[in-house]
């Protein structure tokens, strides 16, 4: 298959060179950088500005290069930035870290290896899982179809956007009806493992003020392996061999059946399904005058996936919500109101894990421009979010939830960013700084900045320097837990373990610098290179505290709490990338150098003042303090990986893409490891990794479009995250309908 795909494509390569001759269309180094390079970007400012002049390290995905690159989902596209990790765990579900601190700390249990330093928007809405952190990529209600573009924003952004832009910002920038009239669009692919996907959107404009529109969105895919990961036996089994260790011993054969049975059917109901998921979308836009706006957007989602999280197992997680969103833009005011609820379970059947949510988010500023090249912007933010598990517990189990109750965070906020321009616009400096105080979380106000100067020695080259400091937010379950199960140990005896939460953890706090230059170095070649160093500190762990023995009920209590680590991680960087334009191609190399050091780690999650226990020999010198003073490499962060975007346009109908990223290895480490010390259970070892894609198009009286869709053409079947699928070689073949 490979070498026939390669035959395939040299044969379309040398006919695309013989055309360049002939063809008469309009080539691509006809466009112009300006078309090309200088899209439109609102996230590194909250100005719409050319991505040259954009101050921050930051990238623009349009609708066309997705399209081309025959990306399958939001969570794909994201290979196709600079500075981002995407990882596959199962068919169409992806890891995903700006720049890394993923698996930290290390040997911990899975909910640590989720990003939750980076804020995912949706036209300026945040979708935020304020409970542990992080972005569920599955319950987005948009798809492709509904992409405009993506900007993504790399390096800490809490002081434009509040917390948990700590790595950046991905905002997805929704697409408008462009012409007056009917508009639709549908596209549909199908391909190998039943991968099905469907999106269709139907509007009308009109007039150049009024427009509304609706779309839809589904995708269902299996998983492209039958086995899960069993700790105990550091292989892949069968899922009744998984189930079976959940079992209690000394069951007879047919109640032991009938339980794994039962299991299979609450845990797994649809053990080969990777992906099901609908969503649906209303977009109304009012353009009053050029100063006056109106937008109003509405939709919901359903999804059921099986992925790693929170388990170091594939677990079936399954979500519905709804959501509503008001941005009004009135004479320099701006103001935004999300609110979003539903229902959430990461670990389908397993009681704790699983609550009822809503989130509300406003924004007001406004933007002050009364003083010439000055704009200022002083803005105030409410954020409210409540997370509920009281009615999916069984009430005769004390507090067998997370919360076993109504548990909220919420937290008001100022803010002020100016923007100055001066020596004929040469120099420009951009300052922003904010104050969050959070209600049922730590008592301290926490301050975010950034402060930037850019500078054009010429029109065609900008250098760059920025300083910031960002922080997450409070996460609920960090704060709130409150759970209790009961125990019968051959040494305790009977007893309980309580996991406890900490109101007054330190929130997790990045410095940055960056310097970067920009430069159109030829009429079609642009490069834009960034260096960076960031600290990053006050991450938590749950942490063995107390041991105490009731007598007067003759029970044995083990205290498990959330507590500040000493741990310090520190990531010195670049990346690179550039845009190439010559005849009928467009080659967009990318690549990021990166090295990641732990400072002060201790694998040791027990306070120094606990009481002995077998578990944890001696807390006084096996502690959470005991790495200080220690300096050793990261090793879940890949030190080298990128990719390159290559397109050519053979015809003005025939279109050739190959769209490439890789991976250098790394190892990652779950608590596992620590229970078994072995060098194997716990370890997960990843090769380096290559992908290549390959899209061949053909468009139709410029209304129709089809194409043939190569994942994983040299069919790498190496695992990319902790026990996760191994990826297959895919073919899909789709059409795109646009009128």
């Amino acid at each position: 298959m490979q070498k026939a795909i390669l035959t395939f494509l040299i044969g379309l390569i040398t006919f695309s060179s013989k055309a360049q001759n002939d063809s008469t269309q309009k080539n691509l180094a006809e466009l112009s950088l300006e078309e090309l390079m200088d899209i439109s970007i609102y996230s590194a400012s909250k100005t719409e500005e050319s991505t040259f002049d954009a101050p921050l390290s930051s990238t623009v995905l349009t609708r066309e290069q997705i399209q081309r690159a025959g990306c399958t989902t939001i969570m794909e596209a994201m290979r196709l930035v600079p500075g981002v990790i995407v990882r596959e765990q199962s068919n169409g579900n992806y890891d995903i870290h700006l720049r890394g601190l993923d698996n930290v700390p290390p040997n911990s249990s899975m909910y640590f290896f989720t990003n939750s330093t980076t804020l995912v928007m949706i036209d300026n809405r945040p979708v935020y899982n304020y409970l542990h952190g992080g972005t569920f990529w599955e319950t987005l209600p948009v798809d492709l179809n509904d992409v405009e573009r993506i900007e993504v924003v790399r390096g800490p952004s809490s002081a434009m956007y509040g917390p948990n832009a700590e790595s950046g910002v991905i905002n997805i920038i929704t697409r408008k009806p462009e012409k007056k009239g009917l508009y639709a669009l549908a596209n549909g692919m199908y391909g190998r493992f039943n991968t099905g996907i469907a999106n269709a959107s139907i509007g009308y404009k009109f007039s150049d003020k009024i427009s509304l529109h609706a779309s839809g969105n589904f995708q269902t895919r299996e998983r492209t392996q039958n086995g899960y990961y069993m700790v105990s036996k550091h292989q892949s089994v069968p899922l009744d061999t998984l189930i079976n260790q959940w079992v209690p011993a000394g069951v007879n054969d047919t109640l032991r059946g009938e339980m794994i049975d039962s299991i299979r059917d609450a845990r797994y109901p649809h053990p080969r399904l990777s992906m099901r998921k609908y969503g649906y979308n209303l977009f109304f836009n009012y353009q009053i005058n050029p100063k006056a706006s109106i937008a109003v957007q509405g939709g919901g989602q359903n999804s059921e996936v099986q992925n790693l999280f929170p388990a170091n197992y594939f677990t079936t997680a399954k979500s519905n919500s709804y959501y509503a969103n008001l941005r009004t833009q009135l004479y320099g005011f701006d103001l935004q109101v999300a609110y979003v609820n539903g229902t959430q379970a990461p670990n389908v059947g397993v009681v704790p894990w699983k609550w009822d949510f809503n989130t509300t988010d406003i924004m007001l500023e406004y933007r002050m421009t009364k003083v010439k090249n000055l704009i200022i912007t002083p803005g105030i933010n409410y954020r409210r979010a409540a997370y509920n598990d009281r009615k999916y517990v069984r009430e005769e189990i004390y507090n067998e939830g997370f919360f076993n109750t109504t548990i909220q965070t919420r937290s008001v906020a100022g803010y002020l960013r100016a923007d100055y321009t001066t020596l004929k616009d040469k120099l420009r400096l951009v300052a922003a700084g904010r104050m969050d105080k959070f209600f049922n979380g730590p008592s301290k106000v926490y301050f975010s900045w950034q402060a930037i100067v850019t500078y054009k020695p010429a029109p065609n080259h900008i250098l760059r320097i920025m300083q910031a400091r960002a922080n997450r937010s409070p996460l609920l379950i960090d704060n709130f837990l409150n759970q209790a199960s009961n125990f019968n140990d051959p040494q305790l005896g009977q007893g309980q373990v309580q996991l406890l939460g900490n109101k007054e953890l330190k929130l997790l706090t990045t410095d940055a610098l960056e310097m970067g230059y920009r430069g159109k170095l030829k009429d079609n070649l642009e490069l834009d290179l960034v260096v960076f160093g960031t600290q990053t500190k006050n991450f938590s762990n749950i942490v063995y505290t107390d041991l105490s023995y009731d007598s007067v009920n003759a029970r044995t209590n083990v205290i498990f709490k959330f507590t500040n680590i000493p741990l310090l991680v520190r990531q010195i960087g670049g990346t690179v990338s550039f845009n190439y334009v010559v005849g009928k191609f467009q080659i967009k190399p990318y690549l990021t150098v990166q090295y990641t050091t732990l400072f002060n780690y201790s694998p040791y999650a027990s306070a120094p003042g606990a009481d002995t226990a077998y578990f944890i020999p001696d807390p006084a010198v096996y502690n959470i303090n005991s790495g200080q003073g220690t300096i050793q490499k990261h090793l879940a962060t890949p030190a080298l990986y990128g990719g390159a975007y290559v397109n050519c346009q053979v015809t003005s109908q025939l279109n050739l893409n190959m769209n490439a990223y890789f991976l250098t290895g790394t190892t990652q480490l779950e608590s596992a490891n620590l229970t078994y010390n072995d060098g194997k259970r716990g370890v997960q070892n990843m090769t380096p990794k290559f992908i290549m894609n390959v899209v061949v198009s053909y468009t139709f009286f410029k209304k129709l479009t089809l194409f043939l869709n190569f994942k994983n053409c040299f069919t790498d079947k190496s695992r990319e995250f902790f026990r996760a699928d191994s990826p297959g070689f895919k073919v899909l073949g789709g059409a795109n309908f646009e009128f």
